[in-house]
């Protein structure tokens, strides 16, 4: 027994080697910027023009480098962006309305400059917030109906909401009828218990998921304030769509963020890459975050699964090696 044990330590010891000298040229710079070597041809904005329809309404936005070999790489986060009145850009790539108009943002990276129209429209209406298409979505990426809080079988803390949103009905009537309605406060929207938990103002054993001005506080205060209202009848999701679909990304230790739009039964198409959940198949090769940006770890291949609202789209993800003076030669042949 104790001549297995030493056989099983002594290939575990040996297989965690060969890994670590496997995977050694994969090391991952935690600080992002352009891989030495790779020269950056052209720069591209992915939509090179976007419109933004309301004070609540975002847009996605990939900066792309392609380099001298061809392929694509994602710069978003290294870019620099000017400044604009009418709508602002993040570190991350997303673009959101400040006031009315059309303008033009510039995003400069490896000494080149692409250029990104942007057109507002109601900046500054709080349009009706859809409880279906707005308010489901907005507790589902704050985790509130996740099988580990609220959605689970029985609830949490005498709080059930339906397992991911499937059921509008049960959580309208959860939210607006169990203990009295003292969930939500017409006349102080901001002093409803349900915002009131989410920020951890008072105690919640989930802890806060959300801040005060925040684009979900937003969202969940707006929908109290009209009133809390259902609408069964809103247009649902028909299907989802991924951008890019199957990158390849030339190093380990580089990032590519991922786009997601609905499409609706009306023919609307809305971004909804904040609200989607983004989950990697092989996580020894990609990790994602909430925010849809994907980190390589090492050279390898990952599936990528996207959900939003019961629709599903899936991309992979390839990851290549340093192939720095590498020439390719015909085999020997006899």
């Amino acid at each position: 027994m104790r001549n297995s044990l030493l056989r099983m330590v002594s290939f575990s010891c040996t297989l965690f080697a060969l890994v670590t000298c496997t995977f050694a040229e994969d090391k991952i710079d935690s600080a992002e910027s352009i891989p030495d070597g790779v020269r950056i041809e052209t720069v591209e904005i992915v939509p090179a023009k976007i419109e933004l329809a309301h004070r609540l309404d975002y847009r996605q936005i990939l900066v792309l480098g392609r380099n001298s070999d061809g392929e694509l790489l994602d710069l978003t986060r290294i870019a620099t962006v000017s400044q604009s009145k009418i709508a602002s850009a993040d570190g991350t790539g997303l673009v959101t309305p400040l006031s009315n108009g059309s303008d033009t943002l510039q995003f400069s990276v490896a000494g080149q400059t692409a250029e990104l129209a942007v057109e507002v429209k109601d900046a500054e209406v709080s349009r009706p917030v859809s409880f279906v298409r707005d308010v489901q979505p907005a507790l589902s990426r704050m985790g509130c109906n996740a099988g580990t809080c609220h959605g689970a079988k029985d609830g949490k803390d005498g709080f059930k909401l339906s397992l991911r949103g499937y059921d509008a009905l049960y959580d309208h009537r959860a939210l607006t009828d169990d203990i009295s309605a003292r969930r939500f406060n017409r006349a102080a929207p901001d002093q409803s218990l349900i915002l009131l938990k989410a920020t951890g103002s008072i105690p919640h054993v989930g802890g806060p998921r959300t801040d005060v001005g925040d684009r979900y506080y937003d969202i969940v205060r707006a929908w109290i304030n009209g009133g809390a209202t259902l609408d069964l009848d809103a247009t649902r999701v028909a299907s989802i769509s991924v951008f890019p679909h199957n990158p390849i990304v030339p190093r380990a230790g580089m990032k590519q963020q991922i786009s997601v739009q609905a499409t609706f039964t009306n023919g609307e198409v809305r971004d909804v890459t904040r609200e989607a959940f983004i989950e990697s198949g092989n996580i020894e090769v990609v990790d994602a975050d909430e925010a849809g940006l994907l980190t390589v770890l090492r050279r390898g291949e990952a599936p990528v699964l996207v959900r939003y609202e019961g629709a599903y789209a899936a991309t992979t993800l390839t990851v290549m090696g340093d192939r720095s003076g590498f020439e390719w030669k015909l085999p020997e042949t006899r």
